[in-house]
């Protein structure tokens, strides 16, 4: 026998892991009746199914269906989002958060479309808490009259702001509108997709749901009483826009979440992202090693150089920007420059308790950021000489 080769020049192949990707914050369910379906068309409960277009959809659910209405304004969007789920609720459920719930288990889509029969105000309470609790965005469009009546506070828009749920966004459209064209039902579905447009990786991508152009999304014309009791109760509108009568068609203005916080849905969203890339990054650093982290200054400084690179691209989208924070311990001025601001050192893990050596934890790192956020308003003052 020869003498083999290897043992002269060894090679071994090393294959890294390919860790886990980022959320797709594009991704929607649709929760469907057996209803819905188009004759003679089966789909089994607790399942779901991927759609790319409308065309394709109407081969298993009728046009005339809440969740091809659903579509219609999803897909309208420029860019058009790549796709939607549908999912077959099951009758045998025990309410819609049984039924949200089965649905995560199976698939993680962040934007949750519910038809208006399934939106009444005790499940729109129960799925606030569910999307707050699952990091999930609950899109709802309400054309109850009462909701315009600034007096009302038993009304559904006033009963969500009351709650405060982050991950609550809901919109209202007129019922002239809707009696036109059933879609309009589902306006907020439209604006859901204009996140498309946002991509993490990307320059300047981070957008507002404010003056977005919804295209098929009728603008309302209502009385200025309306539109303060929508201002007040954080519900999006879909308006027109008027100058010396020129009108700009439609436009989503007051696009808030129904956050105690005071939050725009964009906000929401950001940080949702944000939170995403983090996650991942930081993981794919300590589990990407090949051999291991250490709990030394050396690998804690990689780790901070990891969560700095995340919050550094999303400076670079526009999510974050430059601003001062006070720092709550030191009471000092942190100069953001690019948005955030790491209270941690390399020489921290020396501090670490015998506890959480054992327990391999490295040491709590707080990172602190300041949203770039977007302009909605601009008071120009002109003086005349």
């Amino acid at each position: 026998m020869a003498y083999p080769v290897s043992n002269i020049i060894p090679v071994n192949v090393i294959i890294s892991p390919s860790g886990i990707g980022y959320a797709n914050f594009s991704s929607a369910f649709v929760f469907a009746d057996t209803a819905d379906l188009a004759s003679l068309i089966t789909f089994d409960v607790n399942t779901f199914r991927d759609y790319s277009t409308t065309s394709e959809l109407a081969e298993d659910f009728g046009t005339d269906s809440p969740v091809y209405h659903i579509a219609t304004r999803y897909f309208a969007q420029i860019p058009k989002p790549p796709q939607i789920s549908v999912w077959m609720k099951d009758p045998l459920d025990t309410g819609i958060v049984d039924t949200a719930n089965k649905a995560a288990d199976e698939a993680w889509r962040y934007h949750q479309f519910f038809k208006s029969s399934d939106l009444t105000e005790s499940d729109a309470l129960a799925l606030s808490d569910w999307g707050d609790a699952n990091s999930r965005a609950i899109w709802a469009t309400y054309s109850a009259v009462g909701i315009l009546d600034p007096q009302s506070e038993t009304d559904i828009m006033s009963v969500l702001q009351a709650k405060g749920s982050r991950h609550m966004f809901a919109g209202f459209k007129s019922p002239e509108h809707v009696a036109l064209d059933p879609s309009q039902e589902y306006a907020m579905c439209q604006l859901a997709a204009a996140f498309h447009k946002f991509r993490p990786n990307g320059q300047r991508t981070a957008i507002t749901g404010e003056f977005q152009v919804l295209p098929g999304v009728m603008g309302d014309d209502l009385p200025t009483t309306a539109y303060n009791a929508l201002t007040a109760k954080n519900g999006v509108f879909f308006t027109q826009i008027e100058l010396a009568g020129q009108v700009d068609n439609s436009r989503v203005i007051n696009s808030k979440s129904m956050s105690s916080f005071g939050e725009f849905i964009d906000d929401v969203i950001n940080l949702d992202v944000l939170k995403n890339y983090l996650q991942v990054d930081g993981y794919s650093y300590i589990s990407g090693a090949g051999s291991k982290r250490a709990l030394d200054e050396d690998d804690y400084a990689g780790l901070l150089a990891a969560i700095s690179d995340t919050c550094k691209t999303f400076y670079d989208n526009g999510v974050l920007g430059r601003g001062v924070m006070v720092n709550p311990l030191t009471g000092e001025d942190m100069d953001m420059k690019f948005g955030y601001h790491i209270a941690a050192a390399p020489e921290d893990v020396l501090g670490l308790t015998t506890a959480q050596r054992r327990a391999r934890n490295y040491p709590t790192t707080t990172v602190y950021v300041f949203l770039a956020r977007a302009a909605h308003v601009a008071e120009i003052n002109v003086n005349v000489a």
